[in-house]
């Protein structure tokens, strides 16, 4: 199923209630110290993990006859088990029957970015009200909204875990946002450049405006291929940006990055202020940074203050 950029806004309830499990979670662990474990997790939780190729027939036969795609029961071919992967865009698949939980990893995937993968897929067997869903047959997991909020509360909780929970937040807070921050925050907890943007984004502090861009560049459209059609693939915002700053929307950031953006392929590749307005029309100055790891242009966009609209001083001829 095809996620917007924007994922769908996690309720305060659902949200503490996420804290809360990560936190037991961690707990049990022994409060570990940065990059987690995740083996270690999985070990906790009885979760095996099995790596699959869309040219294993055989394992796809077994994934196939046992799976459940937004509440579908999924009891075919192996072949047609291919065809729901393309569909879905799936690149990891958790399993739950009784005395057997598993997760499927696509081994497509770059060793760093299964982390998170694993992550999202341990937050499902971790949050009670996901895992009795994708246990049973309930009319909710075939409604696509639901489906979608189900995927936003897992990607939150699987980044939270990979954070460590509570811990990630006086970090962020001690260091400047920078690309330097962020590369720094990504070799301490062993994740990827664009999980520790989101992550700085969303959660180094909510009440500040800030938002992020994975995104196509503007000269080399054959980076970021994951945003199909579409020029941005993902667009994390801060709590108050999306409360403030509503106008903000995926069409006008990517204009404000081709505004700044250089032809450069790989490193920095454009910075400036831009002037963006809130829900009450009123100008603010932002100053946004691109960088390119030819992969994807990723790009942070924080607050700095009010514009001071300049108003003309008349004058009288003499």
């Amino acid at each position: 199923m095809t996620m917007s950029a924007i994922e769908p806004i996690i309720g305060d309830f659902e949200r503490q209630d996420i804290h809360e499990h990560i936190s037991r979670l961690l707990r049990d662990l022994g409060n570990p110290e940065p990059p987690l474990r995740l083996e270690q997790v999985r070990a906790l939780q009885k979760l095996d993990l099995t790596y699959y190729s869309k040219a294993n027939l055989s394992l796809l036969d077994e994934i196939a006859h046992r799976a459940r795609i937004a509440g579908n029961e999924i009891t075919s071919t192996a072949k047609r088990m291919v065809d729901v992967v393309q569909q879905y865009g799936l690149r990891g698949i958790l399993m739950l029957k009784e005395g057997d939980k598993r997760i499927f990893i696509d081994d497509d995937v770059a060793e760093l970015k299964r982390r998170f993968l694993i992550a999202h897929e341990i937050t499902h067997d971790l949050l009670p009200w996901h895992r009795s869903l994708l246990l049973g047959d309930n009319e909710s997991t075939l409604n696509p909204t639901f489906h979608q909020a189900m995927e936003a509360e897992a990607n939150y909780g699987g980044r939270r875990l990979l954070f460590l929970g509570g811990r990630f937040r006086p970090e962020a807070l001690d260091c400047s946002f920078e690309w330097k921050s962020i590369e720094q925050l990504r070799k301490r907890y062993g994740n990827t450049l664009t999980t520790t943007l989101w992550q700085m984004v969303c959660e180094r502090d909510p009440e500040f405006p800030a938002f992020g861009v994975v995104s196509r560049h503007p000269y080399h459209r054959d980076i970021c291929e994951k945003a199909g059609n579409d020029n941005v693939a993902y667009f994390p915002r801060s709590k108050a940006l999306a409360e403030h700053f509503p106008g903000i929307t995926t069409e006008v950031a990517y204009s404000a990055i081709c505004d700044h953006a250089t032809n450069r392929k790989r490193g920095p590749v454009g910075e400036g202020e831009s002037i963006f307005y809130d829900a009450n029309g009123e100008p603010h100055i932002f100053w946004l940074h691109s960088f390119s790891n030819t992969y994807d242009l990723l790009t942070y966009c924080i607050y700095k203050k009010k514009h001071q609209r300049i108003s003309p001083v008349g004058f009288r001829a003499a």
